[in-house]
């Protein structure tokens, strides 16, 4: 009970709370999301900021575990009818009926660091994607800087349950790649802290 109403709290202040750095990420989402064609599963879709940037002509399936979030996203989603909300998480997509077995595209952004086991997800993520379909993703990683690196180990402690789950020091391109896709494009860029990273990757 004390979860879910946190997470309200949470899905209340997150575009409030994001809005400065939005300033920049949403000109990095733009980017990506306009590459898609076809089917697309986007997991994590939070409050649905990345609804606006897709193409018209795209078929989004947006999954949202939180429900908080959910609701947000499903209000965001009336002006775009080429979008679904499922108030789902990553781990129930395989079985999940109302789904397309396979996807065109997968686009995860600011997902990885928060969901409880990144390996089990992107071995979904995989699982999803056509033979020829690409993974596309946006996040924000551990530090490559020692300084920066060591304070958010000290800090990941306290910012995980405050952000419900959100972990600053995961090396999600290591996951990926070790999980087998192949990056066809990197861009890694900085706020600041060099905390955030670009990536669009590709099955074998």
């Amino acid at each position: 009970m004390i979860r879910k109403h946190y997470q309200k709290l949470v899905a209340a202040i997150y575009d409030p709370f994001m809005k400065s750095l939005e300033k920049v990420l949403t000109e990095h989402r733009r980017g990506l999301l306009q590459k898609t064609s076809g089917i697309v599963l986007e997991v994590g879709a939070g409050t649905g900021v990345n609804f606006p940037l897709y193409p018209k002509d795209v078929e989004v399936f947006a999954i949202e575990p939180s429900v908080p979030m959910y609701k947000r996203a499903v209000k965001a989603a009336e002006n775009y009818p080429n979008i679904r909300v499922f108030n789902i998480g990553i781990e129930a997509v395989k079985n999940y009926p109302e789904l397309p077995k396979t996807f065109d595209f997968v686009t995860s952004m600011l997902v990885l660091c928060t969901v409880p086991d990144p390996q089990q997800a992107a071995g979904v993520y995989r699982d999803v994607l056509k033979s020829n379909g690409q993974l596309l993703v946006l996040e924000h990683i551990h530090a490559t800087g020692r300084f920066y690196g060591k304070i958010q180990n000290l800090v990941n402690p306290v910012w995980r349950p405050l952000t419900d789950g959100c972990n600053l020091n995961r090396r999600q391109d290591w996951i990926l790649k070790k999980a087998g896709f192949n990056p066809l494009f990197e861009d890694y860029f900085s706020l600041g802290t060099d905390w955030y990273k670009a990536v669009m990757v590709t099955e074998n």
